[in-house]
């Protein structure tokens, strides 16, 4: 009946459900994320300033978001987001097509992969990068 196995395996996390990003005006966030990045939007709840962008389940989400005054996290700095690319050097083509700045280029890293951080209109930096053996190189 499972038993101990069960109760052993519960109550670990399980995935990365959502990431949030401040930003100062939600309509140039979101056009950004969904025209400029592609991502889909799956959850629109721009009345209470909270969108949520991404593939469907089970993947994560990065939700925006307007913060008040008082909020710790302001637009702008280092979100730790990196999403994935399967050619970096297209995607940095067409992004810079569409004026996002570039703080690097795509670069080879020393662990093998490729890798390059843009930023959004707040000035929020996102890493992308490219290594299809990431989970195969020893």
């Amino acid at each position: 009946m499972g038993g101990d196995s069960d109760y052993q395996n519960r109550g670990k996390v399980t995935r990365v459900w959502m990431t949030c990003i401040p930003v100062s005006d939600l309509s140039t966030a979101l056009f950004f994320y969904s025209e400029v990045l592609g991502l889909d939007i799956a959850l629109d709840e721009r009345s209470n300033n909270w969108v949520e962008l991404g593939p469907t389940e089970p993947l994560g989400k990065i939700a925006l978001y307007v913060p008040s005054k008082l909020d710790k996290r302001q637009p702008g700095g280092s979100t730790g987001i990196v999403f994935e690319t399967d050619s970096i050097y297209e995607l940095h083509r067409r992004l810079v097509d569409e004026g996002v700045k570039f703080i690097m280029k795509p670069q080879r890293q020393e662990w093998g992969g490729l890798m390059a951080i843009f930023t959004d209109p707040d000035g929020n930096e996102l890493c992308v990068v490219e290594d299809p053996e990431h989970y195969t190189r020893r």
